[in-house]
Parts: C-alpha cells; structure tokens; sequence
C-alpha cells in the first residue's frame, strides 16, 4: 500500500469529525467538536480490543511508533500526527505491516485530547520531537504548553509517565519550567531534569538526523500525581 491510496474522506467544505479505514479525522478550523461522540477504544472502529494504550503526539511519518506496535503486540497504540502527508504515510505503514493495534489520529493534538479522549484513557504518553516554533512570534504555537500539559495528566492514567523528547535547548527549558509548575505533574529526574542518553527508547528521523549531526537530545519524563 503506498501513502497516495489514502484519500480524505470529506472536502474541505465538508470537513467533520469521522472515523475512516483505522484514522480519526480532527478537521483544522472547525467548532462543533463537542458534538461528536467517540465510540470508545473497543469499538471496531477503532482497536476492537481492550488492552493497554500509549499514544505519541507529532508522530511525524510513523518510524517510532511503528517500531513499537510491531515490538508490543500487547499494547494499543495511537499515533497523533496533524499533517495528512505524513499521515499518509503511517497509514501506508499500517497497511504494510498489517498492524492492528495502531490507530492513527490526524488532527492537532490539543484538540484532541481535549474533546476525544476520556479520562484515564492511557497507559504511558510520548511527545517525539515537536515542532520549536523557534521565532519568538510564533513561539506561542508550541505544543508543550498550557493547556495541552493539564489536558494530557487528564488523559493518562494516575501514576502514568510522559516522555519527551527535543533537540531544542530553549524550548527543553520552557518544557521543563511548564511541566514543574504544574501540580498535576512530578519529574522522574532530579535537576536539571533531563537525560541525554535513553537505552531502548526507539529511533525516530529527527532523533536518527540529530544525532548524525552531533546534536544532543534531551530526554524528559514526567508522571502524573497518583498511586501507579
């Protein structure tokens, strides 16, 4: 299956929420998201099973997740990607590898979390190199930031971790002031709250191009306030 098989399902002008060949479509600019229902996790629509789920925000073209659905059979596994090219190509994958324990949601992943996902629907959470915004102007678009971090605590399950992964030193610091002044959240590393090494955490393209480039990574990871 190649990534230009996969066609939307609505136009633009007809943009909704709806659930399409293992994709929840979360259309841009759009205001009656409290309107649709989510089917659950078990629907046959979605994982049509029940089992543990871990979600990565800004998936990018699916490498590391794909990886993981493949390694952890056992696990559902739920890849939030904004872009549709690159959408695309998860799907691709997907279909490939014939992996029925990944879904994928192609909308923003405030949005989202927000307005889809219940209450303690996940097991563990992963944020893989999401776009700096690195022009102060545009800094305000970054996804590690109020709301998206209380939204996220919401969604994991008490005592669950958050993992993050940036190669951006500025906005590390801004990631880790946010997720510290939040009480929702609690660092599993003391100061300065971050590892630059991460034995089995997977390999994404940014993180496989960063280092090729001799740029650090830094590694984050935050649990949420509850008994695990």
């Amino acid at each position: 299956m190649k990534p230009k098989n996969l066609k939307c399902p609505f136009t633009w002008k007809d943009r909704r929420p709806v659930i399409h060949d293992h994709i929840l479509y979360v259309p841009e600019y759009y205001q009656e998201h409290e309107k649709y229902t989510f089917p659950g996790w078990e629907s046959p629509d979605v994982f049509g099973r029940a089992a543990p789920i871990e979600v990565e925000y800004c998936t990018g073209n699916g490498a590391w997740i794909v990886e993981k659905a493949i390694a952890y059979p056992d696990r559902n596994w739920v890849a939030v990607e904004i872009q549709f090219e690159r959408v695309r190509k998860i799907w691709s994958k997907i279909h490939n590898f014939n992996l029925k324990n990944l879904f994928i949601v192609c909308g923003e992943g405030l949005t989202f979390t927000r307005y889809y996902v219940p209450d303690h629907s996940f097991s563990a959470a992963y944020v893989n190199f999401p776009d700096p915004w690195p022009k102060d102007k545009h800094a305000k678009n970054r996804i590690l930031q109020e709301p998206f971090l209380t939204e996220m605590a919401r969604a994991l399950k008490p005592g669950s971790i958050a993992t993050i992964a940036t190669d951006h030193v500025e906005y590390s610091r801004q990631i880790i002031e946010g997720m510290n002044a939040n009480p929702l959240w609690e660092s599993c590393y003391p100061d300065p709250y971050f590892v630059r090494e991460f034995e089995g955490y997977g390999s994404s393209f940014f993180e496989a191009l960063w280092r090729e480039r001799g740029i650090p990574v830094h590694y984050m990871q935050y649990a949420t306030q509850g008994k695990r």
